[in-house]
């Protein structure tokens, strides 16, 4: 022990150490070793944080906050939700395009996030460049709602008066450059016709003041227009996911009158670009069995979403496809934005 001591107080003091040079070498490779061990243990116990860019206690927040409490004894790490709401999720996903690529932070996004950089001039991301997919984990439904007053019992006799009585007829959207709004700019397109665009600030007023008969017809979530249809106060003539929604089995699509318009907000996980493979597949891979879980299935249909999982890659090349879907449908509808 002693002779060790004095090869480290040898090296020290820079005069060399006497007798066998290899023990020094040893050494010093073995702390060397035990430095880096000791580092990578605690970075592994370091806190993720997830960030949203909504306001808690919204769909987007309560859906994070489900798969942050479900992954994080899976991966063993601490997952802090973390809100920065603000221009339309763009705030947040500005600051992870920007943060370390080691894991540490995550985006949960929703569909905006691939809408927003041809709406907002000003947002300095771009999502093939700044993000690695992680995983998809939901998809929330659309609707054409109506008044409960509304002669309309369906979506074509809708489509049928607007068009035989162009702009007589207007929609409500949660604001300008929403999926709702492009949404329903898609459906006139498809449709040929023409209804005039009333955006609001957010999707509760627009389904409050439609509950209330002061506007005719909405494109809202299924989550906030469901609960007005046994009340009779909204009717939801269709909806815009690929098949039919699970807790409204009887109301067709939009794509049976329009084939083709399907328009699914949907909630997935992103990484700053740069992160490491490894773990990219360690939080995707822990995805499906949490989205099989029954508690997990119901708290989504009460948010009314339903489970939906792709992997980073099949992620990747959905939101390359959506990115354009939604730059095509924004120049076929000539929409401007400031």
């Amino acid at each position: 022990m002693k002779t060790g001591w004095r090869h480290l107080e040898a090296a020290r003091s820079g005069r060399g150490a006497p007798g066998k040079p290899w023990v020094w070498r040893t050494f010093l490779a073995m702390a060397t070793w035990l430095v880096a061990a000791s580092a990578m243990a605690q970075g592994s116990q370091q806190p993720i944080t997830m960030v949203v860019g909504f306001s808690p206690g919204g769909g987007v927040d309560t859906v994070a906050r489900m798969i942050a409490q479900e992954l994080a004894p899976v991966l063993k790490r601490t997952i802090l939700v973390e809100n920065r709401p603000g221009a339309g999720g763009t705030i947040a996903a500005d600051s992870v395009a920007r943060a370390a690529p080691d894991g540490s932070t995550l985006l949960f996004a929703e569909s905006s996030l691939l809408i927003a950089p041809h709406v907002f001039p000003k947002v300095s991301y771009d999502v093939a460049r700044n993000f690695k997919p992680i995983g998809m984990v939901a998809q929330a439904g659309l609707a054409v709602a109506v008044a409960g007053n509304s002669p309309f019992r369906t979506l074509q006799e809708l489509l049928d008066e607007a068009r035989a009585k162009p702009g007589s007829l207007s929609y409500a959207s949660a604001g300008v450059g929403s999926q709702h709004h492009l949404s329903g700019e898609w459906l006139k397109n498809a449709a040929g016709v023409n209804m005039v665009h009333v955006p609001y600030r957010g999707g509760t007023q627009a389904v409050q003041d439609l509950a209330s008969g002061q506007i005719p017809v909405a494109i809202a979530s299924v989550a906030a227009a469901a609960p007005h249809v046994p009340s009779g106060r909204i009717r939801i003539l269709a909806v815009l996911t690929d098949k039919r929604f699970a807790s409204l089995p009887d109301v067709p699509t939009v794509s049976e009158t329009l084939p083709g318009l399907v328009s699914t907000p949907s909630m997935f996980l992103v990484a700053p670009a740069g992160t490491p493979d490894a773990i990219i597949r360690s939080i995707s891979q822990a995805l499906p069995d949490i989205l099989r879980k029954p508690e997990i299935v119901k708290a989504l249909e009460i948010q009314g979403s339903e489970p939906r999982y792709m992997d980073g890659a099949e992620l990747g090349r959905w939101m390359r496809d959506e990115e354009q879907r939604w730059v095509d449908v924004i120049r076929a509808a000539n929409l401007k934005f400031d």
